[in-house]
């Protein structure tokens, strides 16, 4: 027969821990209370997650690996894949190595001569181009090379995402690495928004919509935070950054940053959705790399 004070105790510690989130639940487990109570919360938060994922946007929809039985290991992999990084081209792989779901390394390669990619003065970005101008064909990764999150956010509901860039001297990385929100409208064209957390600025590419009203036909470039390092000597010491995005409930994107460790974080001012094209219908957060304005080793990490 159960004891009264047993079932009293059980009652309180599910209504309490009904309220856990995964890190705090999981102290409560190490802690020692009710198995039962604890393995009823972990099933509670797994059938959330699993609601959460079932209405966003995927990249590339393909066939997920099966769950794990257990409920939290099975969160623990539906938390993952919200941040798991898309499909890295193995072409790539001297230059943008995937070195798990969620971190990259990034490699610089020789210059060649008369092929270069710019930031245009106007602030577009211009394409890679041989010595006759014209565009140039060549092998993977291209002048802009993008890896997408593998998992997205439909209009109207907010998202937000954290990478951390890493580097002996992020000098030298520069505008290798942008963080960006790819806004995709109802009619399936995509608006890029990049954020380069060394220099500070945002650029956007225009679509061909775009292009045509404001006769740009590169894009547009903002300055809303200072460059990180302003000389060689002090990107030495500063190693890392942490850059973020959001995309509001309104269809807003704004971008923030902070030196690692522990700095305050800066925030750029927002973009409205009214700025970017057509009906927004989905957004997806990428890393974009120039790997031509690469001159020293980093890896990315979503965070």
């Amino acid at each position: 027969m159960v004891e009264p004070c047993h079932v009293l105790e059980t009652s309180i510690t599910l209504m309490v821990c009904s309220f856990l989130d995964s890190y705090s639940l999981s102290s409560a487990e190490v802690a020692g209370l009710d198995r039962c109570c604890i393995a009823a919360c972990w099933t509670a938060l797994r059938s959330t997650a699993e609601k959460r994922l079932a209405g966003k946007p995927l990249w590339s929809p393909q066939s997920q690996i099966a769950l794990p039985t257990n409920s939290k290991e099975a969160l623990r992999e539906l938390m993952l894949r919200l941040r798991k990084l898309g499909y890295v081209p193995q072409l790539w792989a001297a230059r943008i190595r995937k070195l798990s779901d969620t971190e990259m390394k990034i490699s610089p390669r020789p210059p060649r001569p008369g092929s270069i990619i710019r930031m245009d003065p106007r602030g577009g970005m211009a394409d890679h181009r041989g010595f006759d101008g014209r565009q140039e064909h060549r092998l993977e990764p291209p002048s802009l090379a993008t890896v997408p999150l593998a998992v997205g956010t439909p209009c109207g509901e907010p998202m937000s995402v954290g990478v951390l860039l890493t580097s002996q001297r992020l000098s030298h990385v520069g505008e290798s690495c942008l963080l960006g929100i790819e806004h995709v409208s109802t009619d399936g064209e995509s608006t890029p928004v990049y954020f380069s957390p060394v220099s500070g600025r945002v650029f956007v590419r225009l679509s061909g919509v775009f292009v045509r009203l404001s006769g740009d036909p590169e894009g547009l470039v903002a300055q809303p935070m200072p460059p990180l390092v302003t000389s060689s000597a002090e990107g030495a010491y500063v190693q890392g950054v942490e850059a973020f995005a959001l995309v509001g409930a309104s269809g807003g994107i704004s971008f923030g940053r902070r030196r690692v460790p522990g700095d305050d974080i800066e925030w750029s001012g927002q973009i409205p959705s009214e700025f970017l094209s057509s009906v927004s219908a989905k957004f997806f957060a990428s890393v974009t790399f120039q790997i031509e304005k690469l001159a020293a080793p980093a890896r990315v990490c979503v965070t």
